[in-house]
């Protein structure tokens, strides 16, 4: 009798471990299921099945700022501003289809500008200073272009920012530098000098 104790303490002893094991030992333990944008959406856009894909994520400290798979209800939600493929979508970049995008659409002159899709990013430089002492200076950086056009762009802004593209595209000289597809954000710096400029163009 003694020794089918001991065997049954010992089966039940090894169940544990064994479950304890699976459950600690699962790497999907703690994973929840999220929303992600599938395709670069532009801001006002409406968010279609086709525009988001499910991913699993480990997040031990939870998802509030994240729409979780089969507890989010995203149907007649836009873009709150453009999104990327690939990022987590999160509660500041959706607006429900009541609420309004804050996006102006503004002509940009641009001489000689370097071939560009809609939907490209674009950075704004000002050739400012004297003919004798010319100063390249970043005027906006990653703007989204809505529009091709003879001459320049069509850009999308905020009303706040409208009227300073107003301003540069009627008075400033303008630069457009476009940025590749994927690309990091521009970093460039203010360039007043050839000696600044040549060592600006050897860093990488």
């Amino acid at each position: 009798m003694k020794n089918w104790l001991v065997a049954g303490l010992a089966l039940a002893l090894g169940i544990a471990v064994s479950g304890a094991l699976l459950i600690f030992g699962n790497p999907a333990r703690g994973e929840i299921e999220v929303y992600a944008v599938a395709h670069d959406v532009t801001a006002g856009t409406a968010l279609t099945q086709d525009a988001l894909r499910a991913v699993a994520v480990m997040l031990p400290d939870g998802a509030s700022s994240l729409f979780q798979v089969g507890a989010a209800d995203l149907r007649g939600m836009r873009a709150a501003h453009d999104l990327s493929a690939g990022q987590l979508l999160q509660r500041a970049d959706v607006l429900p289809a009541s609420a309004s995008v804050d996006v102006r659409l503004v002509f940009i002159p641009v001489k000689d500008a370097p071939p560009a899709n809609t939907g490209s990013k674009m950075d704004l430089l000002v050739i400012s200073g004297s003919p004798d002492h010319p100063t390249i200076i970043p005027f906006a950086l990653g703007v989204d272009i809505r529009g091709v056009v003879p001459g320049g762009f069509i850009v999308a802004v905020t009303s706040r920012q409208a009227p300073a593209f107003v301003y540069a595209a009627e008075v400033m000289s303008l630069v457009a530098v476009i940025a590749a597809p994927g690309a990091a954000p521009g970093n460039e710096e203010p360039v007043g000098a050839p000696e600044q400029a040549l060592a600006t163009a050897g860093q990488p």
